[in-house]
């Protein structure tokens, strides 16, 4: 059996090209993967501006308990059980709307066209365009283990950067910058 995977942002910001840049060619990729079309709008992956201007790519993230699938009286959100994933049925979407308002990333909508609900589907077992087509290579289809693994690298990357372990040593490097050197 597959392993649960989703699309995750794996921003590396130590590394000059580990950042989203706001391109939306994930946006642009997904429609055209899933509709034939260039149109954000109908994209599964939607990239973010925060309000401090950082670009931030946010896709379904298969919640352990998913509320949109709670929220579906239609039966419409589903488990796959080749990819391990919930998706949705279209044929018994409504497009009644009660899966978005209970999304709490806010990823889910309705297509502009058809108004049925769409999310990530991982482009149907397929390589993910988002990932893909990625210039930054900040996207990555992960399980759930190697989504832990890269948070625990991320975080202790940023504890290198931190000028409190650098003070912390006579070299001013840090513990953590070493290890993580070694492990380079």
């Amino acid at each position: 059996m597959a392993k649960k995977k989703r699309i995750v942002y794996t921003n590396r910001p130590w590394e000059a090209t580990g950042i989203c840049s706001g391109c939306h060619l994930c946006e642009l990729y997904c429609s055209l993967q899933h509709v034939g079309a260039f149109n954000p709008y109908r994209a599964r992956i939607r990239v973010a501006e925060l309000s401090t201007g950082v670009d931030v790519p946010v896709t379904c993230q298969q919640c352990q308990d998913p509320a949109c699938q709670a929220a579906c009286k239609f039966d419409a959100i589903v488990l796959n059980k080749k990819l391990q994933i919930v998706v949705v049925d279209e044929t018994k979407c409504t497009s009644c709307g009660a899966c978005v308002g209970a999304c709490p990333y806010g990823i889910i909508t309705l297509d502009p066209v058809t108004n049925k609900a769409i999310k990530c589907d991982l482009c149907g077992g397929e390589s993910p365009a988002c990932v893909d087509i990625c210039p930054s290579h900040v996207l990555g289809a992960l399980t759930d283990e190697e989504v832990s693994e890269h948070n625990r690298l991320r975080f202790a990357a940023l504890l290198a950067a931190s000028d409190e372990l650098r003070r912390n040593t006579p070299s001013g490097e840090g513990p953590v910058l070493k290890r993580l050197e070694k492990r380079g």
